[in-house]
């Protein structure tokens, strides 16, 4: 099966290529890595690798580059199944300005979609955020749950997510949309709440922690996410199309909880965390969400690695990789 992956320089596309790549698990046997040719710092996640070399010199690996805001027409000749991560994901730059989110999210996969029709894709599945259902203060969403998007970027992914699993009814293409939780592993852009809290602590500053540091958020190491990806394609054409499916680890903590933890992990005072207001930055800031995934269960995945091993892995590997943390 040749894969496309697009998104292949972010932080889970680049992870997915990583580990078929250590792994060469089937029923993939060539990759096409799709991303922009942007941000030179991204490199270090799939490029400057040994193993991305060496497969490109074996034919096993190619690596292209475009924007699919742009023409994508024959992006898909060739392939089979398509793994789309490629999206804008940063919530606090969607509220400043939501255009790019309608064009890279809802556009750019609208365009992939019907390239991927055009050249006979069997498969698509698009990446999604449990962010789409809005918070729940109780219990978990199943697949069912309505949508009800909060934020500019979570309404584009929903917008995505519709399209895809249009494209299943109407051209019969399979699709699937999976949806996730916070994911959290090496190479994560620095933006992001885990290596933020990480450089400061490093530098032994002040975490900073939006609001009161209550909002709750369920979290999910990236190799498990990429697992869950890799039973749905081994799985697939036995599996009804047009469906979601949930992919979560069930371990949740505030975000004062993940602030003290990785505290402790550098040795820092836990009492080293400075709240934010996040009114002008984050208005509708989520409380909490969660996720059921007894139907990624009964396919015989499981998340295998729990919070405080993943955690403590990551301070390991941002420690040793300063240079990641801006």
């Amino acid at each position: 099966m040749h894969v496309l992956v697009t998104g292949a320089r972010g932080f889970i596309g680049s992870a997915f290529v990583r580990s078929w790549l250590a792994n060469r698990e089937l029923p993939i046997t060539k990759i096409t890595a799709y991303c922009r040719n942007t941000n030179d710092w991204a490199k270090s996640r799939l490029e400057e690798h040994t193993s991305v070399i060496d497969a490109q010199e074996k034919g096993l690996l190619r690596i292209a580059y475009g924007d699919l805001g742009g023409d994508v027409s024959g992006l898909c000749e060739g392939i089979d199944a398509v793994i789309h991560f490629a999206a804008k994901t940063y919530v606090d730059h969607s509220i400043r300005d939501p255009g790019p989110f309608v064009q890279a999210n809802m556009l750019g996969t609208a365009t992939l979609l019907e390239d991927a029709r055009r050249q006979g894709v069997k498969a698509f599945i698009n990446i999604s955020t449990d962010e789409v259902y809005g918070q729940i203060l109780e219990g978990a969403y199943d697949e069912s749950a309505p949508l009800c998007p909060r934020n500019p970027y979570a309404a584009t992914k929903a917008g995505a997510d519709a399209l895809a699993i249009a494209y299943f009814y109407t051209f019969k293409m399979w699709t699937a949309v999976t949806r996730t939780e916070n994911n959290y592993g090496i190479y994560q852009h620095p933006q992001k709440a885990l290596p933020v809290f990480i450089g400061h602590a490093l530098r032994g500053e002040h975490l900073p922690v939006y609001g009161d540091g209550e909002h709750i958020r369920q979290w999910l190491f990236v190799q498990d996410h990429i697992n869950a990806i890799m039973t749905l394609l081994q799985q697939y054409t036995q599996l009804p199309g047009g469906e979601v499916w949930h992919i979560a680890g069930n371990q949740e903590f505030t975000n004062n909880q993940l602030a003290r933890h990785i505290l402790r992990l550098t040795e820092q005072p836990e009492t080293n965390i400075k709240h934010l207001d996040d009114m002008n930055i984050r208005p509708g800031h989520d409380r909490r969400y969660a996720l059921h995934c007894k139907k990624m269960h009964a396919l015989g995945w499981k998340p295998t690695v729990n919070l405080a091993d993943g955690l403590k892995m990551c301070v390991e590997w941002y420690t040793n990789n300063p240079s990641w943390l801006g």
